[in-house]
């Protein structure tokens, strides 16, 4: 029987962010962006001890991806791999030190390995408003999953690592007409819509039809905006988008949206 490999965000948005992936027996943790008590009970409620995580990747240095990490890390002596930008800043927020061999600098390439070679982590730099920002991917064995948030748009290099994972956490951050009209001033609208800010809606649904035709059908739809976006507009742009290409939702593909306060039921690949 082939071993567990799966996707679970903890929570996801604007609030905050963790993914934990599960890989042959290892618990690997992507960002920690609640607090390290609300971490540790989404990871409890998942039915995995905190202190049995491998360790933690860091995708950038937003608090919405980082505040839980230096509690988490100094309690459970937890290595961490982020870029030299993101390690940087993330060590100015530290509250108290940690021993210096948990921390891990990265580069755009296979940032973690095992022994054996059958799990790896491997990362891609995303067009964000923070300096060292990534994405990341998960391989174990012959298959894959892949988290990618935090972009503004999506990249040759990235839709290059993309193509043919078996399933995703893609951002479908915001609806353009709620950013427009609603609540951001205008300096923060130009953020969140421009090429260093988030993906749309509609910006996903163009990304998940690219990977269809590249043969990932496993899809959730992830860091949607308290204020610009609801989860059923979300999914209804990408389903009447990709209907238009004559794919059709549970037969051309599956699709979830990650909740946003606790955790989400499994994207899984094998059991």
């Amino acid at each position: 029987m082939a071993s567990t490999f799966e996707m679970i965000p903890l929570c996801s948005g604007s609030s905050g962010n963790s993914i934990l992936v599960r890989a042959k027996g290892m618990n690997l943790l992507f960002d920690l962006g609640l607090s390290c008590k609300r971490i540790v009970e989404a990871l409890e409620k998942v039915g995995t001890d905190p202190s049995s995580v491998d360790a933690v990747f860091l995708s950038h240095s937003h608090s919405d991806h980082i505040s839980g990490a230096d509690v988490f890390i100094r309690k459970y002596n937890t290595d961490v791999y982020a870029t030299k930008e993101t390690l940087r800043s993330f060590l100015t927020v530290c509250k108290k030190e940690h021993a210096p061999c948990l921390d891990h600098e990265i580069s755009e390439e296979i940032v973690f390995e095992t022994d054996e070679g059958d799990v790896k982590v491997l990362s891609c730099c995303t067009p964000h408003d923070t300096a060292g920002s990534v994405c990341f991917k998960v391989c174990a064995d012959d298959r894959s999953l892949m988290i990618m948030t935090d972009l503004g748009h999506v990249t040759d290099d990235i839709k290059s690592m993309a193509k043919g994972v078996d399933g995703i956490l893609i951002e479908s951050n915001y609806d353009y007409e709620m950013l427009i009209t609603g609540p951001y001033d205008y300096v923060l609208k130009r953020r969140v819509g421009g090429p260093y800010g988030h993906l749309s809606n509609e910006d996903c649904a163009e990304m998940i039809r690219e990977l269809i035709e590249s043969g990932t059908r496993r899809f959730m739809l992830g860091h949607l905006s308290e204020n610009n976006n609801i989860p059923d507009l979300a999914v209804r742009t990408v389903v009447d988008y990709l209907s238009g290409f004559g794919f059709a939702i549970e037969r051309d593909y599956e699709l979830d949206v990650a909740k946003r306060y606790e955790p989400s039921a499994p994207l899984v690949v094998c059991p």
